[in-house]
């Protein structure tokens, strides 16, 4: 079949054969179509949290940077939960009422979006106190200071203080994930529950 389907193709004038050959190239590449190649973006600055000091680190980094993907990355989904400072949440516990991974999102990238190109927030957390559940459990408490750099002028404050507490646990991939936040007022000034109130609503 195949001898007789190549004498017939040497009977043909060059120009048909060349066609042929060509249209048959052409079928062939419309089988692999290439992609555009993706634009390149900022490196990812993720680390496994295998240990308790990485996820530490891998949330204060994505608070400073604004990396929306590590941020969300940081916390247990389903399960987490935010608690409010009392006195912030105010006449907004309704929002604070179910708030899990979906609303942090929303509410920090909100944040980015009106944060200038370029810009970083810091992170400082001091006197933390590590309080183990189990090996697979452990409260991580610790005063914050967080300064942000954000071009809403509705939102006046650009520092934040107040104590936290991260109930954090260790899923079966040995990854270690934000399962709740307590926040708590310290002083007179805000704290971060003002911001994500503020924020997940503007």
């Amino acid at each position: 079949m195949a001898h007789r389907l190549v004498r017939r193709l040497l009977r043909w004038p060059r120009f048909r054969v060349v066609a042929l050959l060509l249209g048959a190239g052409l079928g062939m590449a419309g089988c692999f179509q290439l992609r555009e190649p993706e634009p390149a973006t900022v490196a990812s600055e993720w680390i496994q949290p295998t240990q308790v000091d990485i996820l530490l680190n891998n949330f204060t980094t994505a608070v400073r940077t604004l990396n929306v993907a590590n941020y969300e990355r940081c916390f247990r989904a389903p399960g987490y939960r935010f608690v409010p400072d009392p006195t912030s949440a105010g006449s907004s516990q309704a929002i604070f009422a179910n708030w899990s991974v979906p609303e942090e999102t929303t509410y920090f990238t909100s944040l980015r979006r009106r944060t200038a190109p370029g810009s970083s927030n810091s992170l400082l957390l001091t006197d933390r106190r590590d309080n183990p559940y189990s090996i697979d459990s452990v409260e991580v408490s610790a005063l914050y200071q967080l300064r942000i750099n954000q071009r809403d002028t509705a939102f006046r404050a650009s520092l934040l203080q107040g104590s936290l507490r991260l109930v954090l646990v260790r899923r079966r991939d040995n990854e270690w994930k934000i399962k709740e936040w307590r926040d708590q007022r310290t002083g007179t000034g805000a704290c971060w529950t003002d911001l994500k109130r503020y924020f997940f609503t503007h």
